[in-house]
């Protein structure tokens, strides 16, 4: 039986553990769709203290406490991630402790998240980070294993509407936060940072573009789809040609294998992403 919140001993043992003290004030934090998060006052200032649930975690959005603790500290000072705090195994699982970052979440991807992943990409990234891949059929190859199974109209639709795409340059490989979406990023008074790290990647940018720019993350987080003047704009904010060029050769291709993941989150039983799939690819 899964522990109420006041049950919850979690935050409590991983302070102990990193030698924090007594919080002034404990509370549970919304969103938090894979983990659970919550927020803790200390003399020294405010703490996140996040749990990771192992069976969220997927071949598109792996989810690990490991992988989210090495993003931090490869990004210390940067800006673009919380400060990293501490990690502590507990009762409760494995706990990684940041600085809460105090700002705006945005409803929609924004200038200022396609200049951050700018920055990002431009960052030296941990050759130990999980690969993603990136050559059109391997992206195909991911859609399709998605509907392994499923005998659904929807399914066959894709199945039978893979959008074939031309042959571009491939791009080079450089540091991915993995989930850029709005609702995993704060605006703050010094630019934008990126939250929940916990599928960082080694790879071809346009893996971050899309989804990103991807309606159905919007829809998932209760935002409007983005608009085709509006990803004009925030392609030419990203400021490089070579990138946003290859992003809108493959974008379909992208676009499709999003829906198909939408297609197997919906047969599991999670209902929005119906909706976030046709928005998707319709």
């Amino acid at each position: 039986m899964q522990r109420t919140d006041t049950e919850f001993n979690g935050p409590r043992q991983a302070a102990d553990a990193l030698g924090l003290g007594l919080p002034l004030e404990w509370r549970a934090l919304p969103g938090g769709r894979s983990n659970r998060l919550f927020w803790g006052a200390f003399p020294d200032g405010k703490l996140v203290f996040k749990f990771f649930d192992d069976a969220r975690s997927n071949s598109f959005f792996p989810n690990t406490g490991h992988d989210e603790q090495s993003a931090l500290v490869a990004l210390t000072d940067t800006g673009l991630a919380p400060t990293f705090r501490g990690g502590a195994e507990t009762d409760f699982g494995t706990c990684i402790v940041y600085d809460f970052v105090d700002g705006t979440v945005p409803k929609q991807t924004s200038m200022q998240t396609m200049a951050a992943l700018s920055r990002l990409h431009a960052h030296e990234a941990a050759q130990n980070f999980r690969r993603v891949l990136s050559d059109p059929s391997d992206i195909q190859a991911q859609g399709i294993s998605f509907l392994d199974h499923d005998a659904s109209p929807r399914a066959a639709r894709l199945r039978s509407n893979v959008p074939e795409v031309p042959n571009v340059p491939a791009a080079a490989s450089c540091f991915l936060h993995g989930d850029p979406t709005p609702a995993n990023s704060v605006i703050t008074s010094d630019g934008l940072t990126f939250l929940d790290w916990q599928c960082p990647a080694f790879g071809d940018p346009i893996h971050d573009l899309a989804i990103a720019l991807s309606p159905a993350m919007h829809v998932v987080d209760g935002a409007d789809p983005l608009s085709g003047t509006q990803i004009d704009s925030l392609l030419v904010a990203y400021a490089d040609e070579a990138v946003t060029d290859r992003y809108r050769a493959l974008a379909p291709l992208y676009h499709w294998r999003m829906a198909c993941y939408c297609q197997w989150k919906t047969r599991l039983g999670e209902a929005a992403f119906a909706a976030a799939g046709v928005a998707e690819f319709s």
